[in-house]
């Protein structure tokens, strides 16, 4: 498994819309692990670090079910939507060395460049945010239980121990995404892309109470969607009844954005998604692959009006927009190994698949998160390697 990203992710919620900006990482501020950061912490317990999430965030009672993730002991908790209010607390430790953790390291990020900027002496950004750390087990991440703390009543499940679970007779794993999304016939082909769980029981979240007869009480029930941002609303009725309920962090596309696609067998999507190691050695080992970007031609170019559109583009991309998609156009490549990309895995990524398959294209790949997640590989995770396939 690889480590986990969450570019799909952020793709569904407008705050986070915004692409991340790397060019600063250990320029302007340090990066970090949270692994080497708990190191550092037990060492030196006095270390200042900040929570810079929501109130709602850190209370577990924010609008958004997939963002309450508890939060990590000791931390001083402010708002990075309210810098004016929260920049006196900041300045206290202006000389000090200084950590920041967000849910995603987006705003952690933004934020340490900020307080460089105003002279902070030592800023330090906790690469992945509290997302990543919620999806590390156990065993990848030793530090959770001196450390965490949450006031969720569900168990949050990364997805190293779901993919367990599904061979595990102590569990009970519910897909409760509703009929159309489960079915594939969804308005947005984005949302018929994920594909299902055979092993999984369907039953719909707006159709559980109906459906209790069919849950085991003497097992774990553990339960998914697209993007779990159902599944803890779901979860909390299920715990009311008396049941032990478990929620996969961030859905199916946390494991689509976590294996590969050898790995992730018991996951039939839609369409073939790979991630960008994959697009790595699909690229080196296989001279007939065509990269499409289907970005507008502003973005591609890197001349967008919208600055957070303009990411670059991968190396031998060639740009067709959906707009100008045709069968016409696509029979070009006729024989070819064919890979897809956006920003972000986007609603227009979708189109264009589904028109590709219309047009009768069979050898076709989309690259998992975008350029958005290929950067968090390379900069979050240091996959250095990855850097090949930028057109820098």
């Amino acid at each position: 498994m690889k480590k986990i990203t969450f570019a799909f992710v952020l793709s569904l919620f407008n705050v986070f819309s915004h692409a991340q900006d790397f060019k600063s990482d250990n320029v302007r501020y340090q990066t970090i692990s949270w692994s080497n950061f708990f190191k550092r912490l037990e060492l030196n317990p006095k270390l200042v670090y900040f929570d810079i999430r929501s109130d709602g965030e850190r209370t577990d009672n924010g609008k958004l079910p997939a963002f309450n993730q508890g939060k990590i002991k000791g931390a001083i908790e402010t708002d990075f939507g309210d810098f004016e209010k929260y920049y006196p607390e900041y300045q206290k430790y202006k000389n000090d060395t200084i950590y920041l953790y967000c849910s995603h390291s987006k705003r952690s990020r933004y934020l340490a460049k900020r307080l460089a900027d105003s002279s902070f002496v030592n800023v330090v950004n906790i690469n992945g945010g509290l997302s990543y750390f919620n999806s590390l087990s156990e065993s990848e991440m030793p530090y959770r239980s001196k450390y965490y703390t949450s006031n969720l009543k569900y168990a949050l499940v990364p997805p190293v121990v779901f993919t367990k679970a599904l061979n595990n007779e102590k569990f009970q794993i519910i897909d409760i995404r509703p009929d159309s999304l489960y079915l594939g016939i969804a308005k947005a082909e984005r949302e018929n892309s994920f594909g299902k769980i055979k092993s999984a029981l369907h039953i719909p979240y707006d159709k559980l109470q109906h459906n209790l007869k069919l849950l085991d009480k003497s097992k774990t029930i553990l339960l998914f969607d697209n993007d779990g941002n159902q599944s803890p609303i779901a979860a909390n009725y299920l715990i009311e009844q008396g049941y032990q309920t478990s929620v996969l962090v961030f859905g199916l596309q946390n494991i689509i954005s976590s294996y590969t696609s050898i790995e992730r067998a018991f996951l039939e999507t839609k369409y073939r998604m790979i991630l960008p190691e994959e697009l790595l050695k699909l690229s080196n080992q296989n001279s007939n692959t065509i990269i499409i970007d289907v970005r507008p031609e502003t973005e591609f170019d890197g001349t967008d009006k919208v600055f957070y559109k303009n990411v670059g583009h991968l190396r031998n991309a060639i740009n067709m927009p959906l707009a100008t998609l045709n069968k016409e156009k696509i029979a070009k490549y006729a024989g070819k190994t064919i890979i897809l990309y956006d920003r972000m895995m986007e609603e227009e990524l979708f189109a264009f698949a589904k028109r590709c398959k219309e047009y009768g294209v069979k050898d076709l790949y989309l690259l998992t998160g975008g350029i958005f997640q290929l950067q968090e590989d390379i900069y979050d995770h240091q996959e250095l390697e990855l850097k090949s396939l930028l057109d820098q």
